[in-house]
């Protein structure tokens, strides 16, 4: 399962599956999960509101990165 991308569009959830160690805690970043192991490495990131939220502030940042350039629609 490592490496795996998942998007639930019912609750607008992608899921990054990083490793398939066993979830020792999670800590909440604004609008992304992250599930750790018990030696502390990342083994999961669940974004949550990711078409309303996540991917809108992606395209701003890629806007501001590339002055303009580069045009990133968002569907």
């Amino acid at each position: 399962m490592k490496g795996n991308i998942r998007y639930d569009r019912d609750v607008d959830i992608a899921m990054i599956i990083l490793s398939d160690k066993k979830l020792a805690y999670e800590t909440e970043m604004n609008d992304v999960i992250v599930g750790f192991s018990e030696d502390n490495e990342p083994i999961w990131l669940e974004i949550l509101d990711v078409s309303s939220g996540f991917l809108p502030r992606l395209a701003d940042a890629v806007k501001r990165s590339c002055a303009g350039s580069v045009e990133v629609p968002v569907v």
